[in-house]
């Protein structure tokens, strides 16, 4: 080994590095607190950020830091602005994953801070779920420094960071060279509303309010800044409120609805439609929106379905709702006889080469988005459409219709009498095939439905709110959940998965601080995953985060061996496979099934399966259990519950279903 590379060599440079700042200080030297403020009034880049978060009113920063953040360190070790509390997470997927859960309980938005590039893409797949999800979330990040021979404070290798230097020689290189690319911003761009460099703390201000006032206008969405050390560190004075940096004045777009003649010509095709339809996908992430879909629905008897539901938009127990749809389901019987349909807020209202309406049908869009304008390949043919707030388009079209003198004639009476009738059949008959779903199976193994009816007795009047990323059985979980109340079921919003773990922290914890405040009733969370999105989940992080900050919550793994979403879309396009009796290599792990050997075959197999209680354990000091068998699972429920409600742990129980 040469003496440039040598192990013992780089120990002893290393040694002699620290000895070196430590001569002269043998005595004691008094510490004082360094100020935020400082004697002329002024604050550094990175406190100017913070003030522009608290004085907005966004009330939590979810953080992963480096070494672009001394500012913001020595912010926080000061508590200089106590009203944005500092959530640190050991994963960005996973904070910004628990700020999106944050954000979709309370409605507003919430900010996380992370390091560099390499941070900004260890935020993965959760940039396209906030994307997707339309979520309002502030990402701050910090870059390398700007300067490399120490003209600024902040410059690279600067000696007020002493560390540096031993930094180096262990790495072998210096981190703030490898960590400069060209384009920071470009990683994420193509996913947010908006994307900018904050370049002088004189108006970090106004560019944080930017930001939030354009994540938080319709239709809402992540926006990302970024800033040098030296712009971090540099001071900048916040003066009497000036128009720019005053929140009140850099407010969201307010929401807008129909004009009064296109609520007057929808309400009367409405009015006079046979077998009228409305689909949705996230119209009821607006509690106004849940209520008002509701009211107009019932006074004209629509049928509503949820594709692809984003979070519970309708009653499920109301005879009106149509059920769920993921990945794919066949042609929906409401759909094809439909001669109007409503879409709200949907980015999928169906996929045309499964389900699709008539060619006759008259199809009608109010969307806060109706474009897509960030898909290059969609196409909804619609006779009209609408960029508006669904909370206040449907209550005007409630409003118009309760009052139209049309509702009342007898013509009108007796279409809404008949589709009651044929839609109150159509859910019993429904309600009476989901039941027998729910039976024991006779061999005593656990399936979804029955393990959700024991669920949902179990947690009968503790007010659940479910977050379901459970993949394949995304329909089974929602359909056998039986939810009405508005924020009671949870998706991620896009197609990432690994949502759930840090989401759900982020929604305990909003939870939790409603109840303490008595704004909401404590609520049961849980979160229905499969086994491949557990481990997407960064569980060794999540539920570290879980346990720091008391935000327990009980996740239910189903465990099926694999992967089978990929598996299924093999055999949708590659159906002779399903026939297809792989050979023996001596490494497979399953014996008998000839399904089980082709998962393996074709490389979705987990197998051997993971401990995944003991995993959440092992990070978060979880209670865990396997079920197996059905006369198992009500005791796994109830220690679950007492787990989470009681002893304030998270828990897991994994959920052993038919193999992949």
């Amino acid at each position: 080994m040469s003496p440039v590379t040598s192990p013992l060599l780089l120990r002893q440079q290393a040694i002699s590095h620290v000895r070196r700042f430590s001569r002269g200080r043998r005595r004691p030297v008094r510490w004082r607190a360094p100020e935020v403020v400082s004697p002329d009034n002024s604050v550094s880049g990175a406190s100017a950020i913070l003030h522009a978060l608290q004085a907005a009113g966004v009330t939590h920063l979810f953080v992963n830091l480096g070494s672009d953040h001394p500012a913001f360190l020595t912010a926080f070790a000061l508590k200089a602005y106590p009203r944005v509390k500092v959530v640190t997470s050991p994963n960005e997927m996973n904070a910004l994953s628990a700020a999106s859960g944050y954000a979709m309980v309370t409605g507003k938005p919430a900010a996380i801070l992370v390091h560099v590039e390499c941070g900004t893409q260890a935020l993965a797949g959760a940039v396209h779920n906030i994307s997707k999800g339309r979520l309002p979330v502030v990402i701050v990040a910090g870059t390398v420094p700007i300067t490399m021979e120490g003209e600024l404070p902040g410059s690279r290798n600067d000696e007020h960071t002493r560390t540096s230097a031993v930094y180096r020689l262990t790495l072998g290189k210096d981190i703030h060279f490898i960590q400069d690319i060209p384009d920071q911003r470009s990683i994420v761009r193509q996913y947010m509303k908006y994307d900018h460099e904050i370049r002088s703390p004189h108006n970090a201000v106004q560019i944080v309010l930017r930001a939030l006032q354009i994540a938080t206008s319709t239709p809402q969405g992540p926006t990302y800044v970024m800033a040098s050390r030296e712009t971090l560190e540099a001071q900048t004075l916040i003066q009497s409120i000036k128009p720019s940096q005053d929140p009140e004045k850099n407010l969201w777009m307010e929401k807008i609805g129909l004009h009064m003649q296109d609520v007057a010509r929808l309400g009367d095709i409405l009015i006079r439609a046979k077998s009228p339809l409305i689909v949705t996908s996230y119209a009821g992430r607006n509690p106004a929106a849940f209520r008002a879909l509701h009211d107009l629905a019932r006074r004209l008897a629509i049928p509503v379905h949820e594709n692809a539901p984003v979070i519970n938009n309708f009653p499920t127990t109301s005879f009106l709702h149509q059920g769920h749809t993921w990945n794919g389901g066949g042609q929906l019987e409401a759909l094809a006889e439909a001669d109007v349909v409503l879409v709200v807020d949907s980015d999928v209202p169906w996929i045309p080469s499964e389900s699709r309406p008539s060619d006759e049908a008259r199809v009608f869009h109010l969307d806060c988005d109706p474009l897509k304008s960030s898909a290059t390949l969609w196409s909804l043919p619609a006779e009209k459409r609408w960029m508006c707030d669904a909370s206040v388009a449907l209550k005007q079209l409630d409003e118009y219709v309760k009052t139209s003198l049309e509702l009342f004639t007898e013509a009108a009476k007796s279409r809404i009498n008949v589709r009651t009738c044929l839609l109150t059949r159509r859910f019993e008959a429904r309600a009476r095939r989901l039941e027998a779903e729910e039976v024991a199976s006779s061999d005593g193994k656990v399936t979804v439905p029955y393990f959700m009816s024991r669920f949902r007795k179990a947690t009968e009047g503790l007010d659940v709110l479910a977050l379901n990323e459970s993949t394949t059985n995304l329909g089974k979980v929602a359909d056998h959940l039986r939810h009405d109340q508005h924020n009671s079921l949870l998706g991620s919003g896009g197609g990432s998965l690994g949502w759930y773990s840090g989401a759900a922290v982020g929604v305990a914890m909003a939870l939790g601080e409603e109840a303490a405040v008595g704004d909401a009733a404590d609520r049961f969370v849980t979160a229905f995953v499969g086994d491949g999105t557990f481990l997407f989940g960064v569980p060794a992080s999540a539920y570290w985060m879980a346990m720091r900050y008391a935000t327990p919550y009980l996740t239910v793994v189903w465990n099926n061996g694999g992967w089978t979403s990929p598996k299924n879309a093999c055999l949708r396009i590659h159906p002779e496979m399903k026939d297809f009796v792989p050979r023996s290599d001596g490494e497979g792990r399953h014996g008998g099934s000839r399904a089980t050997a082709l998962a393996e075959a074709m490389g979705v197999s987990i197998s051997p399966s993971p401990s995944f209680g003991k995993i959440a354990e092992g990070a978060g000091d979880a209670w865990w259990t396997v079920v197996k068998r059905a006369d198992e699972v009500d005791g796994a429920i109830a220690e679950g519950v007492r787990m989470v409600r009681e002893l304030k742990r998270c828990a897991v129980i994994e959920v052993a279903i038919a193999s992949v």
